[in-house]
């Protein structure tokens, strides 16, 4: 070998070890935990640099994370809301995608994203715990190569994370179907910042997406929206749950405890709640007034005009009363969210928010925001105030107090008047944020005498729970004094909040404390006033939307009452001068939704129960069946106030003045919506029930058919005309119980056998087998009766379209028997 062979070959091994010792001191660099490193390439010098929860660095379009070692491991909460939106799709503020607990975990070279989920645990000392371990292994949700390490913590690029296409921070599945969304436009999509707070950080970014069939601006084929997304810190000791207990209900999380002492899994629920702590836990304990560490608190949108703001405050701090029963003073507040602080956002996940929003939307809505999984306590919620809920709330308040109350006979309302009613739907919806779900057996609480004195409602409203789904006192009478038109937070809630609120320190456990807290339902189980109702709308009358009264029949014949008094005074109450109809027409048809309200609580009475929760020791049912009596006076209702042709709704003078048709379909529609409901197959499925458990006690499933059909065909047995709208009912008669007869089926399976381990209750549920019951048999009688009234009315009919409407009626009974 020559000289030169060797100089070459020296030369290859030294710089072989020359670069295999730079690969190894780069990987040391990094992998190694000790290695304190104060400068790097890894990310830019000219980066913006923020501290707080971590440390981030903002380049343009990247973001660089520096996680504490402290940090790995801690449960988060993050989610994201839209900011900015295309017309279509949401508005500001609007939950883009769900919550997702989640942990960075070390792993080799590399930070790890993990999606963690609580919905099955056990207590880490059984043995029992490795086993729900197994099996609730966290996903990756993303990988990040560590760029650097530094004295204790770790240097990572998240810019893809927020960037790129993922259902973690972007469209959701039914956005992407609905839009026909093909992908993420990388070159549209930027970072606009991103902050750290010390409990949160919040990355703000503008995302395009290239769609077939965007929501607006259809020749663009793009959506661009900013979104905010945040990743909060959740406490390191989670907040001591408290049971859910159906009897005080509250809006809940779920876990399967497989540690429990039952000896099989057994699914727990936990209530959504502020977590309130005394700052002084003695005076608190010798029941004393005491503030809590940290107050709820409130902040409104800058957005909110100015003449709402005032109404807006007084809707939560009028809960400030019900937390005083639970032993806290200045537990709750609205103020103003701070324009001259550049670190303050609506969308941070720090604050709890009420926020206005400009859209058509007739409504509002709230609820916990970001909720901990592991204990039901709320870290943050939101009010979403939409600005049309004010045109619902002059509707509602038109059809429900018109003759009585002067303030609403008008087109518009004065500040002060709709200003109220905003502080009601305020206080309404704070309800769901402190979760509280809507408590329909609130609305039913006070009789009908209570509610048309003045004393009464003047002091406790129309309602004892200001979180139930009725509005306006529609039972008081013009001639019943100055009964109160607004509504207030309410004697249910301030009791429920004591329930759910109260600090108990002399529990060691969510099981222990629960026996303390059935005693106070105890205490008020005998008050109606103290009852919940999730709405059991379709058999239970107490616990119907949109309905007050505990006399279900006469409440809406007294809000039928009011009804007809609003239409003859109309036009003069809305109408504007220089101005079109339309104002008038939208009031106009409101009067129609509420009358179908007023039916449709009436219709539930029917078949109908009433549901009391009660828990294991409680005397008496769960479920009581209706009286016979009470479902035939509510049939009686039904044959006056629904099935007989509506002649105040039938204002000639009125309706010419905004259509040229449309009345004998709209009426039509009505009357053949509440015939169905009450044709219903589940409807008939309870009479046939309660006629085997009660026998000649119930409202018998025969009786019911002789009366629905003595209403529904009168005017053969008074040998009178039948008007259209007679007319076209009576034809949808034939057509449900023809139905009925012929096409209503199910193919639900027998009851399982007892060997299945998963049996519950919808398991030992079967669909109504309407071909097995007595119902058809039934309806073939009912046929044959009408046949013979349809034949002898046919021979006096003299008018034109009663006799052909007859001979039809009669082909089709014919064709059945």
């Amino acid at each position: 070998m020559s000289s030169i062979t060797v100089s070459r070959t020296i030369l290859l091994a030294v710089m072989v070890l020359f670069s295999t010792t730079i690969a190894c001191t780069a990987t040391e660099a990094v992998s190694t935990d000790d290695q304190n490193q104060t400068s790097s390439q890894a990310v830019p010098a000219n980066a913006i640099v923020d501290e707080g929860l971590f440390t981030v660095y903002q380049s343009g379009d990247q973001i660089f994370f520096e996680i504490p070692r402290e940090m790995l491991g801690r449960d988060m909460a993050i989610l994201s809301r839209i900011a900015k939106t295309a017309e279509g799709l949401g508005w500001g503020g609007d939950r883009l995608a769900p919550q997702q607990v989640v942990q960075w975990e070390k792993r080799g070279d590399n930070i790890l994203l993990r999606g963690v989920s609580y919905s099955n645990t056990a207590d880490k000392n059984l043995p029992i715990y490795q086993a729900v371990q197994n099996s609730n292994f966290p996903a990756i949700i993303e990988a990040f190569e560590i760029k650097e390490v530094r004295d204790e913590s770790y240097v990572i690029d998240v810019s893809d994370l927020y960037l790129k296409d993922s259902r973690i921070f972007g469209l959701q599945n039914r956005h992407r179907q609905q839009y026909t969304v093909r992908s993420l436009d990388r070159s549209r999509s930027f970072m606009e910042f991103v902050k750290s707070f010390p409990e949160n950080i919040e990355v703000r970014t503008v995302r395009t997406y290239v769609a077939d069939n965007p929501p607006s601006q259809q020749r663009t084929g793009s959506i661009s929206i900013e979104v905010n997304h945040s990743m909060i810190l959740l406490p390191e000791k989670p907040m001591r749950p408290r049971l859910f207990d159906e009897r005080v209900a509250m809006i809940s999380i779920s876990q399967t405890d497989y540690g429990d002492e039952a000896q099989y899994s057994k699914t727990k629920r936990y209530v959504t709640r502020f977590r309130l702590e005394p700052v002084d836990e003695e005076a608190y304990l010798r029941g004393e007034l005491v503030e809590p560490k940290n107050p709820i608190v409130f902040y409104i949108d800058p957005a909110t005009p100015e003449e709402w703001r005032p109404y807006f405050k007084a809707g939560i701090n009028e809960w400030t009363v019900a937390f005083e029963e639970a032993g806290f003073k200045n537990a709750i507040r609205a103020e103003m969210a701070p324009e001259d602080d550049p670190d303050f956002s609506l969308l941070d996940a720090r604050y709890s928010v009420i926020r206005y929003v400009a859209n058509p939307i007739h409504s509002a809505n709230a609820g916990p925001d970001v909720i901990d999984p592991r204990s039901g306590e709320t870290i943050r919620a939101h009010i979403n105030m939409y600005h049309n809920v004010m045109k619902r709330l002059h509707w509602w308040s038109l059809s429900q107090t018109g003759p009585r109350n002067p303030e609403v006979q008008r087109p518009h309302l004065s500040t002060e008047e709709m200003g109220q009613y905003l502080q009601y739907v305020v206080s309404h919806e704070l309800a769901h944020a402190l979760g509280y779900p809507h408590n329909q057996r609130g609305n039913t609480a006070y009789s009908i005498e209570d509610l048309r004195n003045p004393d009464f409602t003047n002091q406790f409203g129309n309602s004892s729970s200001v979180v139930g789904r009725t509005r306006f006192n529609y039972v008081a009478q013009p001639e019943d004094g100055d009964n109160k038109v607004h509504r207030n937070v309410g004697e249910y809630d301030i009791w429920s909040v004591k329930w759910a609120y109260s600090w108990l320190p002399q529990f060691d456990s969510p099981e222990e404390e629960r026996s303390l807290l059935n005693e106070w339902i105890l205490e008020r189980a005998d008050n109606p006033a103290m009852q919940f109702g999730y709405g059991r709308g379709d058999f239970d009358p107490t616990q119907t939307t949109e309905s007050i009264g505990n006399d279900w029949v006469r409440a809406s014949e007294l809000g039928m009452k009011n009804l007809h008094r609003v239409v003859p005074n109309l036009k003069e109450w809305m109408g504007v001068e220089g101005e079109n109809y339309d104002e008038i027409r939208m009031r106009y048809m409101q009067l129609y939704v509420h009358w179908g309200r007023l039916t449709e609580r009436v219709i539930t009475a029917i078949g109908g129960s009433r549901e009391e929760h009660k828990a294991f020791g409680q005397s008496g049912p769960v479920y009581t069946a209706l009286s016979k009596e009470d479902q035939q006076r509510s049939m009686a209702f039904l044959d006056e106030h629904l099935f007989t042709t509506p002649e105040w709704l039938l204002d000639k003078s009125l309706l010419r003045t905004f259509e040229h048709v449309g009345t004998v379909e709209r009426v039509r529609w009505y009357q053949t919506t509440g015939l169905n409901a009450l044709l219903s197959p589940h409807r008939l499925e309870r009479l046939v029930e309660q006629h085997a458990m009660l026998g000649n006690d119930a409202y018998d499933p025969a009786l019911f058919m002789d009366e629905l059909r003595s209403s529904i065909w009168k005017e053969l047995n008074a040998s009178n005309s039948i008007d259209p709208y007679r007319r076209n009912l009576q034809r949808a008669y034939l057509d449900r119980m023809i139905y009925l007869l012929n096409d209503a089926s199910a193919e639900a399976p027998n009851p399982p056998g007892d060997y299945r381990p998963d049996i519950g209750m919808e398991n030992l549920r079967t669909d109504f087998h309407i071909q097995h019951s007595d119902i058809r048999p039934l309806i073939l009688e009912q046929f044959r009766e009408l046949q013979t009234e349809a034949e002898r009315a046919l021979r006096g009919a003299t008018d034109r379209y009663t006799r052909t409407h007859l001979e039809y009626v009669l082909k089709r009974v014919g064709e059945l028997i």
